[in-house]
């Protein structure tokens, strides 16, 4: 047919291909998590070199078994070093994981096809 395309419409595409982070509502910015429970992870900045490790210890309320934050919408209180990631965050935080769905929103590429939001 003259004219049709097998792209899809702007409007057929999920959010987090239609829109920027900062355009998204709180729902569809928690949706993106895909819970690998990284950014739970205690880390070590080697002040030298900038270098990440990431280490096995968690924090206290992460759930080892679902990989959730056993108390999320109180979390700041009782872990106050707990990072709430914005905007900024995903600007400047340079440990979050290259599968992170944050990431790859801002830097403009794809979920992985493993995401749960691709994948069911």
């Amino acid at each position: 047919m003259f004219g049709s395309s097998n792209k899809p419409r702007v409007d057929e595409l999920p959010y987090w291909r239609r829109k920027a982070l900062d355009e998204m509502t709180k729902v569809e910015w928690e949706g993106l998590c895909d819970g690998c429970g990284r950014c739970c992870l205690n880390k070590l900045e080697d002040w030298e070199t900038g270098e990440v490790a990431f280490t096995s210890v968690a924090c206290r309320l992460l759930d080892g078994h679902s990989c959730q934050c056993s108390d999320y919408e109180h979390r700041q209180k009782t872990v106050p070093e707990c990072i709430q990631l914005d905007m900024e965050g995903v600007r400047e935080i340079p440990w979050l994981p290259p599968t992170c769905a944050y990431r790859l929103v801002h830097e403009g590429r794809d979920l992985y096809w493993w995401h749960y939001l691709v994948s069911g």
